[in-house]
């Protein structure tokens, strides 16, 4: 209540609208599309240059590497996403690494991390990945006015996006 009021007088409006959805631990990536082709996938890094794990993002099935033909999306489109691991399939992950002898993570946010950072694509493919998109920037085009017309949008053009959402008052 103490950050509505907040927000709304900064704002100086008397009602403000708020998405709510789940806040998913990851890593953070940044999905470019040309055309509506996936082409470039990047972690956050140092918040200037991240690392280019292009072919291990192909390998997350949730992860269209083609928007949905007819959608009305801009040509050049980054998509700012999260990948993670459920908890059950974090768990069948890590039962199988220590029946294998292999160390297990420790966590599931270490083995979305470890795992995308992986070298070998052929081993991330192996492991239970998923993404879930948020926002996008496409320079030239304008924003979406709120966070919840961005993520319909996103929705729109066959992104992943967090299943439960709301707008709420």
């Amino acid at each position: 209540l103490a950050f509505d009021r907040r927000v709304r007088k900064e704002l100086g409006v008397n009602h403000v609208s708020y998405c709510a959805e789940p806040k998913y631990d990851g890593l953070s990536v940044a999905l470019t599309f040309d055309k509506g082709i996936f082409v470039r996938g990047a972690t956050r890094g140092d918040g200037a240059i991240g690392e280019d794990v292009t072919h291990n993002l192909r390998t997350i099935r949730a992860l269209p590497l083609q928007l949905r033909e007819g959608g009305t999306y801009p040509s050049h489109v980054i998509v700012r996403g999260e990948v993670f691991m459920k908890l059950p399939d974090f768990h069948t992950l890590k039962r199988r690494l220590t029946e294998q002898g292999e160390e297990p993570f420790a966590n599931p946010r270490n083995a979305s991390s470890g795992t995308l950072r992986q070298l070998d694509p052929a081993i991330t493919a192996t492991r239970p990945l998923t993404i879930t998109c948020y926002d996008f920037m496409s320079p030239g085009t304008e924003r979406a006015r709120t966070h919840f017309e961005a993520v319909t949008s996103l929705n729109a053009w066959g992104l992943p996006i967090p299943q439960f959402r709301r707008k709420c008052s």
